[in-house]
């Protein structure tokens, strides 16, 4: 028997398999507190944001896909990983609350415009470099509209967010929003166990990517989390009604 695809808040598709399943490794997760009339203005109709003690937040998450693959196919291995980045926002729709992406970028061509048509998703191609030594991972991205040098130091210490905490609130959800070219809302569902972390201190950042979205955060020092990786399904997209 099949692996029964349960989160810990919504209930999952069980008419509908999942379509896609990727493999992210060396996941850094940017957060930002923002005033939400900033971030209310890019989502689409029928979109509300989400807020957190009414705040809004933009989490920019640069990580290595390790491998992907379509359902009933196997997996391609990506060797030391691809680098992606994609920046987000929270919102809900009705009661359900899930992601919403700004954009995403990736380190080839052809993944970024499969994406874009599979899912209806914002894909740019990206420069990304991503290395890692020891402890220390370092990140960088010079072309628009990802311009972004980040290093961190990891600890060896794991816990996952507390109940209640903004943490859980920033990382526990189980779909994303998007609009197909004539502007419909669809939601994709996701499954991935929760996340695990480990504790990580900032280094050096030097971060334009809010002024692409004119926006300048209510602090210039993130909340990061860093988690050494996760596994994801993706069901297909559907409308919300």
């Amino acid at each position: 028997m099949g692996r029964i695809y349960t989160s810990n808040k919504y209930a999952l598709p069980r008419k509908v398999p999942w379509v896609m399943k990727q493999t992210w490794n060396d996941i850094l997760l940017l957060h930002y507190p923002v005033k939400k009339e900033r971030l209310e203005i890019y989502l689409p109709p029928n979109l509300s944001l989400d807020t957190f003690q009414g705040t809004g937040w933009m989490t920019i998450v640069p990580y290595l896909m390790k491998s992907a693959g379509i359902r009933g196919l196997p997996s391609i291995p990506m060797g030391k990983g691809m680098p992606g980045i994609n920046v987000r926002t929270y919102v809900k729709a009705g009661e359900k609350p899930g992601i919403y992406f700004l954009n995403l970028g990736i380190h080839q061509r052809f993944a970024a415009k499969l994406a874009k048509e599979l899912f209806h998703l914002p894909y740019f191609s990206a420069d990304l470099s991503f290395s890692k030594k020891g402890k220390m991972i370092e990140v960088e991205s010079r072309k628009f509209p990802f311009s972004l040098s980040c290093q961190i130091r990891v600890q060896t210490s794991s816990f996952v967010m507390e109940k209640g905490s903004l943490g859980e609130w920033l990382l526990e959800r189980y779909c994303f929003y998007t609009a197909n070219p004539k502007g419909k809302l669809l939601r994709c569902d996701i499954f991935h166990d929760p996340w695990l972390l480990q504790d990580a201190e900032i280094i050096g950042l030097e971060n334009h990517i809010l002024r692409t979205f004119n926006i300048k955060p209510e602090s210039s020092l993130p909340i990061l989390h860093y988690s050494r990786q996760l596994h994801v399904h993706l069901w297909p997209p559907v409308s919300v009604k």
